[in-house]
């Protein structure tokens, strides 16, 4: 019986997803998907198809538990897929900023990489990067950590909060080789720790040429203290009256404004100890209104969708979750993970899975109100970009900057993982080279083939020309 309600369930989200694909929009105003400028309808079908997408699945291994015999997660594991979304864009994000290195082009690594969310945990590694995919982000793991944590059964849903605590937990207890070099930092209540995010990305708790840690309380002082300006408008008038509009003196203005800040950072932080050394990612889980969001909400999340920062959103309707990759217009560009997929499936069958043929668009007034915003920060340039755009919405208190008591250090081994990076970084490389030597060899075995092909062709080409002047030499004698 229950594997009949499945069945009719999975047909339903099946028939729905379809509908929703139907309706495609085009661009009237603006649009943005993870942080790039959208012009054109076909934009937003290159982006979305190139952005990874984790559905519900069936006939996964069933995790036992409270004996659960579970071996689908339709209806009830649309938080955990926006996890794993969220997870896989920040990898994908992170190997082409950190390591120089685009996944698309580089089919092994892109296979390898989606294996660590795969369901199917007999799947084998075959990249050779690692020695053996441990599977880390599959359901059946996130289904552990929570379990074990809070007491949560096969079969229940997951909150905001609980999905990034799972990913959270997951992430400090193992040394996942392609996430070396990214921390993972999440803030709730739209609190946003900066001396957390500082000690995460220099992989340091304290200054030790002078004790001079990041003095947060001086520094948030003299931040209020700065003079940020939001509206275009607001600075020209000052400049050239109420008549004209210059733009230039917009961006000058705002470009003033992020040295400042950075000059801030400067003066209360020692740059001989405190240096970026990995990229950290920022979770800032948020509630934008009550029983509806709140309009100012929703216009500061789509000026934050625009920067190149900005790596997805937790969210969607009311116990349907959606991972968030974008705005046109008025409308959310989402990630839905409501289409039953088969688990058990070869590599392509696979990989061709886990990215979408379509676009869905979701109205802005029907986001849930409790959501996570996700950013991937890799240098204090795009930490100084945040604390600035943070500053922008501070009259709506969209987001604030607070010292959290309770926050600690995750303590890292900074030249064991230095060293990690670097052997991450050489394994990459050389992975690369070989690609791209197959690629060459490939290639010019095409192109030898070709040349045989043509030389074969004026080989024939000549032997008929040699039989047409034997026949002309016997006609002649005739």
């Amino acid at each position: 019986m229950q594997q009949i309600g499945h069945q009719l369930l999975s047909k339903w989200y099946y028939t729905n997803y379809n509908f929703r694909a139907l309706f495609q929009y085009e661009v009237k105003e603006e649009g943005y998907i993870m942080g790039q400028l959208i012009e054109k309808k076909e934009d937003i079908l290159d982006l979305v198809t190139h952005t990874i997408r984790f559905t519900y699945r069936q006939g996964f291994q069933a995790f036992q538990c409270q004996e659960s015999n579970l071996t689908t997660d339709s209806g009830w594991g649309c938080m955990i897929r926006i996890g794993q979304m969220m997870m896989a864009e920040l990898l994908k994000r992170h190997l082409k900023c950190f390591y120089k290195v685009d996944i698309f082009q580089f089919p092994s690594l892109l296979e390898e990489v989606l294996q660590i969310f795969n369901d199917d945990v007999q799947m084998k590694s075959q990249l050779g990067i690692v020695n053996e995919c441990k599977h880390r982000f599959s359901i059946q793991q996130i289904m552990s950590v929570a379990y074990n944590e809070w007491g949560k059964k096969p079969g229940e849903w997951y909150s905001p909060n609980q999905i990034v605590q799972a990913i959270q937990k997951i992430l400090s207890d193992n040394n996942i080789s392609y996430f070396c070099g990214l921390g993972f930092v999440p803030f709730y209540e739209s609190q946003i720790d900066l001396k957390a995010i500082v000690l995460e990305m220099c992989m340091i708790d304290n200054c030790y040429c002078q004790n001079r840690v990041f003095f947060i309380d001086k520094f948030l002082y003299e931040l209020e203290k700065l003079q940020i300006t939001k509206d275009k408008e607001e600075v020209v008038q000052v400049m050239h009256g109420q008549d004209s509009i210059s733009d230039i003196c917009f961006e000058d203005q705002s470009n003033q404004n992020k040295i400042d800040i950075l000059n801030l950072f400067k003066k209360n932080i020692c740059e001989k100890c405190f240096v970026p050394s990995r990229a950290v990612a920022v979770c800032i889980l948020s509630r934008i209104g009550w029983d509806e969001p709140n309009p100012n909400y929703i216009q500061a999340i789509r000026q934050f969708m625009k920067k190149n920062y900005f790596a997805g959103m937790l969210g969607g309707r009311p116990k349907e979750a959606n991972f968030i990759v974008g705005f046109v217009d008025n409308k959310f560009v989402v990630l839905d993970p409501h289409l039953v997929q088969e688990t058990k499936m070869n590599s392509d069958e696979y990989v061709k899975s886990c990215f979408p043929s379509e676009a869905l668009f979701m109205n802005e007034n029907e986001i849930d109100c409790s959501l996570g915003l996700v950013f991937y920060l890799n240098n204090f340039q795009d930490l100084n970009e945040l604390i600035y755009d943070v500053k922008i919405h501070q009259q709506i208190n969209f987001f604030s900057f607070v010292q959290i008591n309770d926050w600690t250090y995750s303590d890292i081994n900074k030249e064991q993982q230095i060293k990690q990076i670097k052997q991450m970084q050489d394994s990459l490389n050389d992975n690369y080279q070989q690609q791209q030597q197959l690629q060459q060899q490939i290639l010019n075995l095409e192109i030898s083939t070709y040349h045989d092909g043509i030389s074969n062709e004026i080989n024939s080409l000549n032997n008929q020309q040699t039989s047409i002047n034997e026949l002309d030499s016997s006609y002649e004698e005739i």
